[in-house]
């Protein structure tokens, strides 16, 4: 059977090839060059000119031996991750409350773990919230009495992320006191990394307008891999996470000027 599967997939044409491969990487994310090739029955040279072809078209991303999803696509859709660790994604909201203070002017960003954040925002007063998310302005619009700013742009296929047209960036808009933000991935030098370049200006914006940098990065996201640094660990006034970082980390000495709030 494995072989008649491997006949039949040989027998693809380069355009039906092509299309299965964005098919697999919109469904894994991030996928290793061999694996496609070993899918296809075709060889690791083969799938590279594919890639080659897709990148031009913009139609996905290569990193170093993977092949991840487009600019202005999602790795994982959306749905699939809000039903993800749900509970987990409260827990790590929780801590947040003790560095919002009325009166606050706070940036939140991409990623399906700031949905429950109206919880923590619920109770407090004079709060201006600016926001790329969908997911977190509609939450806020009907469960609290925040002051909501929504950045326009594109809106981010299989996703309720914002990715900011040209002229669409922070500019001398805002000076926040707190960028709540997630990152994709934490490679063992601390970068904090993205999979779509189109969040990287605006996300760096934020952080250069911002008084105070709170990252809420999940423990599987340490070690990971996307081709895009956004910012750097060092540069986080605050990490709420549920591991201890420093032993994801080759030098734990970058986090010596963060307060650290591990959650159980």
């Amino acid at each position: 059977m494995p072989a008649s599967l491997s006949t039949k997939v040989t027998k693809l044409s380069a355009e039906e090839r092509r299309r299965h491969i964005i098919e697999s990487i919109a469904r894994l994310g991030g996928t290793p060059v061999m694996n496609l090739a070993q899918e296809h029955g075709v060889t690791s040279q083969t799938i590279r000119r594919d890639l080659q072809e897709l990148e031009s078209r913009g139609l996905i991303q290569k990193g170093h031996g993977v092949a991840l999803p487009g600019p202005g696509s999602t790795a994982i859709a959306y749905k699939d991750r809000n039903a993800h660790q749900t509970e987990l994604k409260r827990r790590l909201m929780a801590p947040l409350a003790e560095f919002i203070q009325p009166g606050s002017t706070i940036y939140v960003g991409l990623g399906t773990t700031f949905n429950s954040i109206h919880e923590v925002l619920r109770d407090r007063s004079r709060l201006i919230v600016a926001t790329s998310n969908l997911g977190v302005a509609y939450a806020c619009t009907f469960n609290t009495t925040v002051t909501l700013y929504l950045f326009g742009g594109y809106v981010r296929r299989n996703d309720t992320a914002i990715l900011a047209a040209m002229g669409g960036g922070v500019g001398n808009t805002f000076k926040f006191d707190l960028a709540i933000l997630g990152a994709n991935a934490i490679d063992e030098d601390g970068a904090v990394l993205a999979h779509d370049p189109l969040e990287v200006s605006f996300v760096q914006e934020v952080i250069a307008a911002s008084r105070q940098v709170i990252f809420v990065v999940q423990a599987d996201k340490f070690g990971g891999r996307a081709p895009h640094a956004i910012s750097h660990l060092r540069h986080a006034s605050v990490l709420i996470t549920n591991c201890d970082p420093r032993t994801k980390l080759k030098d734990p000495a970058i986090l010596n000027a963060t307060h650290i709030v591990q959650v159980k």
